[in-house]
């Protein structure tokens, strides 16, 4: 299982400004409080700060493995921008994320295969985000085989169903589990992850949605997690559901959760 948290993204008002204002202080508690909380990564998002891309997402990366001892997932859609976090980064990065768009998976890949880091595949190309589970396996599938055609380790690459808002599509979350359940059939060497909070957008009651989703998901498949690990409910769900999916050895994962004042909601 992996836990990625969600929060240094810079579409967040405050944390846009951190980032533009070089605020160090703001961006390490808002890492360590993350780590604490139990994310095994951090996403880096500073897209929408003012100032440079590669510059903001090199000193974030910089100023965050100052302070704790995680990898990072560089979420961005600058080759240039990735690329010059990548020289900094210390340990195995993930990059958020290559689609089957064949401009952005011709810039992305060798930067991939140059840099031996993970990869998060999005569900869709040149003609969209497909709208049958079928056709957006059949573009995992072929993400999947330039990978590893470029020599890529499977167990590298993280699948992203593409999970969308209830709210705009009541049918859209059943279409993500399904996808889901059938990436295990199709490709069982690569993983798979998502953004679950996506599901809950534009609805009231965000957190019980988004965690009565995780927990489906779970059952469906999803191995790792783009989430608010702030959020105690969602966490305990998480940590509840793949301890009941079989997934967690002897339930150490649960019991260290307990263990450490984790499970309060």
């Amino acid at each position: 299982m992996l836990i990625i948290g969600e929060s240094i993204n810079s579409t967040v008002r405050q944390v846009g400004e951190a980032i533009s204002n070089r605020d160090e202080q703001f961006i390490v508690e808002l890492a360590r409080r993350q780590v604490v909380a139990g994310a095994g990564m951090l996403d880096v998002n500073v897209a929408v700060a003012e100032g440079d891309e590669a510059e903001n997402l090199v000193w974030a990366a910089r100023t965050i493995q100052s302070a704790v001892n995680v990898p990072l997932v560089l979420d961005s859609r600058q080759p240039e921008a990735l690329e010059a976090a990548l020289q900094v980064h210390q340990g195995r990065p993930i990059i958020n994320s290559i689609s089957g768009e064949e401009r952005r998976l011709r810039q992305l890949l060798p930067l991939v295969a140059k840099h031996d880091c993970g990869v998060i595949l999005l569900c869709l190309d040149d003609g969209g985000i497909p709208k049958t589970p079928p056709a957006r396996c059949e573009v995992a599938k072929y993400l999947v085989d330039q990978m590893t055609g470029a020599g890529i380790d499977p167990e590298r690459l993280y699948v992203d169903p593409l999970i969308m808002a209830v709210g705009s599509d009541w049918q859209a979350p059943r279409v993500a589990l399904d996808t889901l359940r059938r990436l295990r059939d199709v490709l069982p060497s690569a993983h798979t992850v998502a953004g679950t909070s996506n599901v809950s957008f534009g609805m009231p009651q965000r957190s019980l949605l988004n965690r009565t989703f995780l927990a489906m998901a779970i059952a469906h498949g999803l191995e790792a997690f783009l989430v608010n690990v702030e959020d105690k409910a969602m966490m305990a769900t998480l940590w509840a559901a793949d301890a009941l999916m079989g997934n967690d050895t002897y339930c150490s994962a649960y019991l260290d959760a307990y263990h450490a004042g984790r499970l309060a909601t």
